[in-house]
């Protein structure tokens, strides 16, 4: 089985292995494992773009790390019989939150500040800087948009509502005791895996987690997955105090090293789930 995995051609990172035949380092992103956890079976694949020749294969992969996929890389993706996230286009979160306000908008409650772009920006900002070295231009190393908790909508800067690179988000967190949760659901196909992970800080990440365990994954953010047409990706999601609550959507998940050995095991099942969607 072939598969034209699509991706911007800057965009390196993916290349930990050379078309899935020189093992050269760890995989940054999850794809990364699932492919070469496919390749007893059989599976096999290629790197292609926009720019270069069509080359045909059983199915594609459309993984552009970057919030908003250029058009042209949805059709070159179209052109395959099967394409794993082929319309998933605009994952900013003015696109996928349903929690967005304004300073208008009555909410009574603490606010979160982010970036409109998935993880704040910094796939948007590698491929500027590779491109800016490529062409010999000087290298912008600007910072990366922080997270900003606020008691109302009264207590934002009025900078922030005239950043369109920003959004306001009702703060509806999860609690386990004093630390906060994040539920993350990983899927592919019909595989799936839900956790849970708690951390002291406001923002729970891979570096700070204190607990983790298994749950469910509720009705509600399922029907997100089929609203934003999602074949694989990662959902960060909460139970917060108006329910479950969809907070980030990302097709180009990164491996977990707090838990490899743990992201390697699942790697195997999600490539079978692959092989079945492909098939299927």
């Amino acid at each position: 089985m072939l598969i034209a995995v699509i991706t911007h051609p800057q965009d390196r990172r993916f290349r930990a292995f050379l078309d899935g035949y020189l093992k050269l380092a760890k995989p940054f992103y999850q794809l990364g494992s699932i492919l070469m956890a496919g390749r007893a079976e059989g599976l096999r694949w290629f790197y292609t773009d926009p720019g270069q020749r069509f080359r045909a294969a059983d199915a594609a992969w459309l993984h552009v790390d970057q919030s908003l996929i250029p058009q042209d890389y949805l059709d070159l993706a179209a052109r395959y019989p099967v394409a794993i996230n082929g319309t998933v286009a605009d994952i900013r979160k003015r696109h996928v939150s349903h929690n967005l306000v304004t300073l208008g908008s009555g909410w009574q409650g603490p606010v979160l500040v982010k970036s409109d772009l998935n993880c704040q920006g910094s796939p948007e900002a590698f491929l500027a800087r590779k491109i800016a070295r490529l062409g010999g231009q000087p290298i912008s190393m600007g910072k990366r948009p922080e997270y900003q908790l606020f008691d109302s909508l009264q207590a934002v800067p009025d900078s922030v509502w005239q950043d369109p690179t920003r959004v306001v988000e009702k703060y509806l967190p999860e609690k386990r005791g004093e630390n906060n949760v994040l539920r993350v659901w990983s899927f592919l196909g019909d595989y799936e895996r839900c956790n849970w992970y708690s951390a002291p800080e406001i923002i729970v990440k891979g570096r700070n987690i204190a607990e983790f365990g298994p749950c469910p994954v509720p009705d509600e953010i399922r029907a997100e997955r089929q609203r934003l047409g999602f074949d694989y990706g990662k959902f960060d999601f909460a139970i917060g105090p108006e329910g479950p609550v969809l907070y980030d959507a990302n097709r180009t998940p990164g491996v977990l090293n707090a838990r490899a050995d743990y992201m390697q095991a699942e790697a195997e099942r999600m490539s079978a789930a692959l092989i079945r969607r492909i098939r299927g």
